[in-house]
């Protein structure tokens, strides 16, 4: 499979999207924008915050102006129409719920580090996100699927597990 080099990575908490980034940008080379980087939510309310949602806006601003890049994770209130109007390749990841908890928990348990960022560990688990996982859709899948609706050019690449993920990588190239 062939894939344009504006790539948005979108799936549900720890449905490999940042470790997909990663393989793609070593693959081809392209830069990674990591959206938790800026998480807001991360930190408490006030002026670090502020200057976290201004910060992520303008990282999205900036990255789309390029040729090229790589941009995981949803956070569909900063600048999500901008990305998807600019992007040609979406990677939507769909990991069962059940599998992503397990990756969750084991993370937390290894500590592992992610990409760049501090990972998961028994040190921050936090009940309400095993609750969000597994009680509510933690991907705002109305509102991609509506995106893909809205963008008909956007090439649309869909995989339903980690084994797929893991397929997709090792056959996929850029086109052109």
């Amino acid at each position: 499979m062939n894939i344009g080099r504006k790539i948005i990575i979108m799936g549900g908490s720890c449905s490999g999207k940042s470790t997909m980034a990663q393989n793609l940008g070593e693959k081809f080379n392209l830069p990674v924008v990591y959206l938790d980087l800026y998480d807001p939510y991360a930190v408490p309310a006030g002026k670090e915050r502020d200057k976290r949602k201004q910060k992520i806006n303008q990282v999205i601003q900036d990255t789309v102006k390029k040729d090229s890049w790589i941009i995981e994770g949803i956070y569909e209130w900063y600048a999500f129409e901008e990305r998807l109007n600019s992007a040609d390749t979406m990677i939507l990841l769909l990991s069962p719920a059940y599998k992503r908890l397990w990756c969750y928990i084991k993370t937390c348990i290894t500590k592992t580090k992610r990409h760049g960022r501090q990972g998961f560990s028994a040190k921050n688990f936090r009940w309400d996100h095993v609750w969000y996982m597994v009680r509510k859709k933690d991907a705002p899948y109305d509102l991609i699927n509506q995106a893909i609706q809205k963008h008909p050019n956007l090439q649309v690449v869909k995989l339903k597990s980690y084994k797929e993920a893991n397929k997709f990588l090792k056959s996929v190239q850029l086109k052109g």
